[in-house]
């Protein structure tokens, strides 16, 4: 239970694991809009927006990885 990173996982575990992923990146979509309307320089705002698309990629990017793994556990194929 408290053994989140110990291999095999749990596909419940996975899927919290891509929910959370994918929740993360909806965030940094959401905050960009945000971010360029607040009171900062243009490079604090091109910097902030480099930032947040590179978080809302990583966040879709392992939320499929995770859905993948957990297809893979489901047919046994673990690693």
């Amino acid at each position: 239970m408290f053994n989140l990173f110990r291999q095999p996982y749990e596909n419940d575990t996975l899927n919290d694991w891509a929910k959370l992923s994918v929740d993360i990146a909806k965030v940094a979509i959401l905050a960009v809009p945000v971010m360029l309307y607040g009171d900062m320089s243009m490079l604090g705002k091109i910097g902030n927006s480099i930032l947040l698309s590179a978080g809302a990629y990583l966040g879709l990017y392992m939320g499929r990885r995770f859905h993948q793994q957990k297809e893979e556990n489901k047919y046994g194929k673990l690693g």
